[in-house]
């Protein structure tokens, strides 16, 4: 194939023109023949030149850093298998300790008969990662890393990022491995999105789970004859029924370290405040002394405490597994957190899970309901479980285990037990009729990005920042409205820590969650949109895409050549072609 430089245009035109020049023009008698075939070469060449640079600089950007064009592949792939030197299992550093430990063991027998390698889990257990998350960093700091390693999507795999030796280069860029399985025609964009920094993915998406739940006691209501809480006020009022009853109507665990009082501090916000200002929190961007904003937040402390005022008692040394117990034994009515809920319920208090519809919530044999925090039903909250690989002599054992997971042959062996498929046509192979309820709602909500939202507390900070967070809301239940100074200190300084972590992200390529052009819940940092009043370069890559975004440039350029070509060689003769080809570098391929 021919193709031109913009050098190699302008100096083509230059060239006809000169040649032009040669050719005496009359008054009289007008332009020879060859003057006009210059001429209708000439105008040729500045079309293709507008037209192309027209095509460049109007093209949407396209969603991934890849080049080359997108293979599209079904979800029934089946990984390959490739021969390594490196012996020994491969060590998967994670948290799962409870229901992610149930569905771990059916992804390992389904992984080693499928590639005939052995895999190793290390739990590190802590609920949302408390004690791993800072185990992983330790290793990747000392330069001894697992071969891979449970991490979430959102800003928490750049805390992994900014501890490496080498950066971003100690971690393998998982964006052409996920192209190479189809995951960019097949999977929730909005699930990529998430995990993509400026268009690089540094983590294999393994199941998504959705956060901003409420786990209700539904038999509870039913007894008491109140209202399912679809909406906030209703919430408050149930709650307050309740506690009249002699009902302590809410679990709200201490034992995690704060994790629990985060899910529902965030829960509330959401609420309140909507996916905008939910997804400003987590760059840290969010103007905490805007007028607007301190009466959200206020709000939002107030139910926090509201709320955890009526917590069960022993709350302070409790966890989420054992909360979860209380309630579907009925000495509770809600509590606050993410549909791993769901697969413990199934796994170990046999007990199944059921969408907020009226056929379940009326129905005197279902006890729990899984159902979006009242007044969130519109928005989602992602949690997306994913897999980090260090560069390392494991790797490419590792980059095997991370295709077998992402797979559709992987999901089938795992996400039925945890979350839910990001597979945009996936089958409802789950144990519980709410996580198919949370699939559906995925794939529908993915016509309005706005609405998405990344949990906070499962990944939706950095590591540090999450730390801070956990132990401020801790903090502050356990001393009431005493602690709201303190309380609201520490969020001012998380959240200037937020925005200074993505800052020193943004250095490094990685300062925003999405794909150039098409940014996660539609939403840029101020940094990407306006670098220089950060001190920063321009950040937003610009990527030529595949194939099939240049094919109408291609065209332009294959057709002005075969056009000029003609023309030259009726007009003129084939010597000007050898001669442009070699003076002005076109080259042929």
């Amino acid at each position: 194939m021919i193709y031109l430089t913009g050098e190699s245009c302008v100096l083509l035109i230059v060239y006809c023109f000169i040649k032009l020049m040669k050719y005496s023009y009359s008054l009289v008698r007008g332009l020879s023949s060859t003057q006009i075939a210059i001429i209708v070469a000439i105008i040729v060449i500045v079309i293709v030149i507008g037209a192309i640079a027209g095509i460049m600089l109007t093209r949407k950007p396209t969603p991934t850093v890849i080049t080359t064009t997108i293979t599209t592949t079904t979800t029934t792939t089946t990984p390959v298998t490739t021969t390594t030197t490196t012996t020994g299992p491969i060590v998967f550093y994670t948290w799962w300790a409870t229901e992610g430990k149930v569905g771990l063991n059916h992804l390992v027998k389904a992984f080693e008969k499928a590639t005939g390698l052995q895999m190793q889990p290390y739990i590190v257990p802590g609920a949302g990662g408390v004690n791993a998350k800072y185990a992983i960093i330790a290793l990747i700091e000392a330069g001894k890393p697992p071969a891979g390693f449970q991490t979430h999507f959102g800003p928490e795999m750049i805390s992994y990022v900014e501890a490496a030796p080498n950066g971003v280069n100690s971690f393998v860029n998982i964006t052409p491995i996920a192209q190479q399985i189809g995951l960019f025609n097949n999977a929730v964009y909005e699930v990529l999105q998430a995990g993509a920094y400026n268009g690089t993915l540094l983590s294999m998406p393994l199941s998504v789970s959705r956060g901003s739940l409420l786990f209700v006691n539904v038999k509870l209501l039913r007894e008491y004859n109140l209202p399912f809480p679809y909406n906030f006020s209703t919430l408050v009022y149930d709650t307050v029924q309740l506690a009249e009853h002699g009902i302590h109507p809410w679990m709200v665990p201490g034992g995690d370290g704060g994790w629990d009082q985060f899910n529902l501090w965030e829960d509330i916000f959401l609420s309140l405040a909507g996916p905008q200002l939910y997804n400003e929190m987590i760059y840290g961007t969010i103007n905490l002394n805007n007028a607007t904003v301190q009466k959200l937040i206020n709000e939002t402390n107030y139910w926090f405490l509201n709320f955890t005022s009526y917590d069960y008692p022993g709350w302070q040394s409790m966890t989420w597994t054992q909360g979860l117990t209380l309630l579907v034994q009925g000495k509770v009515a809600f509590q606050a957190n993410g549909n791993w809920l769901t697969g413990y319920a199934y796994d170990f208090l046999n007990t199944t899970a059921y969408p907020p519809l009226p056929q379940y919530i009326n129905n005197s044999s279902v006890t729990l309901i899984e159902s979006p925090f009242p007044g969130t039903q519109n928005y989602y909250a992602l949690v997306v479980n994913s897999m980090g690989i260090p560069v390392g002599p494991q790797e490419q054992q590792a980059i095997i285990l991370a295709k077998f997971w992402a797979s559709y042959q992987g999901q089938m062996a795992w996400a039925k037990w945890v979350g839910v498929s990001f597979y945009k046509n996936a089958t409802d192979f789950y144990n519980t009729p709410a996580q198919w309820y949370d699939y559906e709602q995925l794939i529908n909500d993915s016509s309005h990005p706005q609405d998405f939202v990344y949990q906070l507390s499962d990944g939706g900070v950095f590591d540090d920042v999450f730390a801070q967070i956990d132990s401020g809301l801790l903090t502050l239940q356990e001393v009431g409205p005493a602690g709201l100074s303190a309380w609201n200190s520490t969020l001012y300084s998380a959240m200037h820590e937020e925005e200074q972590e993505w800052l020193a992200a943004a250095k490094l390529g990685l300062g925003y969650m999405g794909f150039p052009g098409h940014p996660f819940a539609n939403y840029y940092p101020p940094w990407v949109t306006d670098p220089a009043a950060y001190g920063l370069k321009q950040t937003t890559k610009e990527y030529s895409g595949n194939a099939n975004s240049l094919l109408p440039a291609i065209l332009i350029i294959i057709g002005s050549m075969m056009i000029t070509d003609t023309l030259i060689r009726k007009y003129y003769n084939q010597g000007i072609l050898k001669f442009i080809k070699k003076t002005y570098y076109i080259k042929d391929r």
